[in-house]
């Protein structure tokens, strides 16, 4: 044995890079980051990849193989210089991370299950990236004061984003009576008067709260008064989704997590798809919310009696029927938490207010509380809470047939696919109590407003399962935790993306289209006097504001009322010629053309 020829000796640094550095796994990763790298540049270069056929004939396949060969030179160059394990890793994890953006940026019509399929492939990435620390995540550190550093950051750029992009459609003229123009006089008769009055919600002259009862409205005023402009409403609804932001940051450190965890939280809340994106259809109350359940439940865990009872009380005032995600909390506080009696003292708030609150809904409108969205569950006519309850109750197989639709499966995805379905890991089963709202919020009903993340129904339930993952996810074990916070990460970041970034391009696209005819026709609008009667297009009834007593065409809520037609002006937008030829029939011929500017024309009585 001693005369056979030994195998010659590897040079040291070779054994070095192979040994520690370049192992066979990270090898084949640094070849996938490096491949995925290459996708960048194509995705950069020619963008839209649903195109077979086009992008395959537009791709350099020489630019293509250059970037990835190059890619993988440098990789292991730099593992073997700086002889650090990390280097791939983190590669892998950043190309892989901007590939899904890019697929999410680019393909407008991709959904839930797109994101879902992206989310897969980042999720066996994540898988790898975990097992053994590859990323060296337990190697750093992040303080307190430092989170709430970003926290204060991202509340700044949110709020600022948002607002800006969201009032583009205002300034471009591209939002509508429903559900703008509504606000905008309402706050203007508010800074007026004092009174939630409209005359553009029914046609008619009332107060909002005999639709919704909303004080909370009154809490924003004080702004308004300084800014004395729609605009304001876009940045003030931005800012308080943006705030929630420092609930999280409260919470994380009650719970006593680390501040790289407190960190990830921020993000996940920042990027959690069905906050943001609904900020683009308007204005609405039901924004504010998440962050108020939110710090409601940080002064719940912190046990500050008199803070938890004022939140309470302004969670209610956002609207009639947030008393049920009171109801649900003060549930939770009993069975979860044991703590009765404020549990108890909750649930009476919530239910007493509900009362009080359909009440005054009623005595200042002609409809009383919009029980009209369960009508799929009224029986032999009855058209109560209670019919809703006895066809629940005693037919539940019919809640599930209108509960798990092919339409409300991927809302289903939205909600919970960013947050990993972490709600659901918990060893106590009272905690899911928290989730009960999206079912006669969302999934009960047939309006499909209700389960659509583009609109306005998503937001308390969002903060229900926000503020459950944050429990969940503090008391997993080290390993399934970095899982879970990395992949919602990808997963909020991708989401957001493709449900946020076709809007702000459209958003843009407005201003663009309008951009040399928009002053023209807010010198049209200033020129109408605002105590005179006008009927309006919807387009261009929320610039119309400061004009009390306002009418929209079309108007969807006077089949059984007077329209009333004759007014001192009515203006049309000939964007939209359909419908200005249909107001013009509608107004009659007791009008002259006074003005014309941009896409705007003024007509007066004769």
């Amino acid at each position: 044995m001693d005369n056979q020829p030994k195998s010659p000796e590897k040079p040291a640094f070779i054994r070095r890079l192979g040994e520690r550095y370049m192992t066979l796994e990270r090898i084949v990763a640094a070849l996938m980051s490096s491949v995925l790298l290459a996708y960048v540049y194509q995705l950069l270069s020619h963008g839209d990849f649903t195109n077979l056929s086009v992008y395959y004939n537009s791709i350099s396949f020489a630019g293509f193989f250059v970037i990835a060969i190059l890619a993988f030179a440098v990789l292991a160059g730099l593992t073997y210089l700086f002889k650090q394990k990390y280097i791939i890793p983190w590669s892998l994890m950043i190309t892989a991370f901007m590939v899904s953006i890019l697929f999410a940026a680019n393909y407008k019509d991709g959904g839930a299950y797109f994101c879902v399929g992206i989310g897969v492939v980042d999720l066996i990435v994540i898988l790898w990236q975990v097992r053994g620390d590859k990323l060296g995540i337990s190697g750093f550190s992040v303080s307190r004061k430092a989170a709430l550093i970003v926290a204060a950051v991202l509340f700044a750029a949110t709020t600022f984003v948002f607002g800006y992009y969201t009032s583009m459609k205002y300034q471009s003229y591209s939002n509508f009576t429903f559900d703008f123009g509504i606000f905008a006089q309402m706050y203007e008769r508010m800074a007026s008067s004092f009174a939630p009055n409209t005359t553009v919600e029914r046609s008619h002259m009332m107060s909002h709260f005999g639709v919704h009862f909303s004080p909370i409205f009154y809490l924003f005023l004080p702004g308004y008064y300084i800014f004395r402009s729609p605009i304001y409403l876009f940045y003030i609804q931005s800012a308080a989704v943006a705030a929630g932001i420092f609930a999280v940051w409260l919470i994380a450190g009650k719970l006593g997590l680390s501040g790289k965890l407190t960190l990830a939280l921020e993000f996940i809340y920042a990027f959690y798809p069905c906050l943001f994106n609904g900020t683009f259809y308007d204005f609405h109350e039901n924004k504010f919310l998440t962050t108020i359940i939110l710090f409601l439940f940080y002064f719940i865990i912190s046990k500050n009696t008199l803070w938890e009872f004022i939140f309470a009380l302004l969670l209610l005032s956002v609207k009639e029927d947030a008393a049920i995600y009171l109801i649900v909390i003060a549930l939770f506080v009993m069975i979860n938490r044991k703590e009765i009696r404020r549990g108890a003292a909750m649930l009476g708030m919530a239910v007493v207010y509900f009362i009080i609150a359909q009440q005054i809904v009623a005595a200042s409108g002609t409809e009383g509380v919009m029980i009209s969205r369960l009508s799929d569950y009224f029986i032999n006519g009855e058209s109560t809470f209670g019919s809703v309850f006895k066809a629940v109750f005693f037919d539940i197989g019919f809640l599930l047939k209108q509960m798990f639709t092919a339409e409300k499966i991927p809302f289903i995805l939205w909600m919970f696919v960013p947050v990993l379905f972490a709600p659901f890991m918990t060893k106590k089963i009272s905690s899911l109590i928290l989730l009960f709202p999206i079912i006669p919020i969302n999934l009960m009903q047939s309006w499909k407003y209700q389960y659509d993340v583009d609109y306005q129904y998503t937001y308390g339930v969002a903060a229900l399962i926000i503020v459950s993952a944050i429990f969940v996810i503090a008391k997993l074990k080290t390993d399934k935790k970095r899982i879970v916070v990395l992949t919602a990460l990808c997963m909020c970041a991708v989401m957001t993306v493709s449900l946020v970034y076709p809007k702000m391009g459209s958003a843009a696209s407005y201003m663009k289209n309008t951009e040399g005819t928009r002053q023209q026709v807010d010198e049209l609008i200033d020129s109408v006097p605002s105590d005179a009667t006008v009927t309006a297009a919807h387009s261009l009834v929320p610039h119309l504001y400061k004009v009390e007593w306002l009418y929209t065409m079309p108007d969807y809520y006077t089949a059984n009322r007077d329209k009333p037609t004759d007014t001192d002006y009515f203006v049309i937008d000939t964007r939209y010629s359909d419908l200005a030829q249909e107001m013009k029939t509608a107004m009659g011929s007791n009008y002259d053309l006074i003005r014309t500017a941009g896409f705007a024309e003024l007509y007066q009585h004769k």
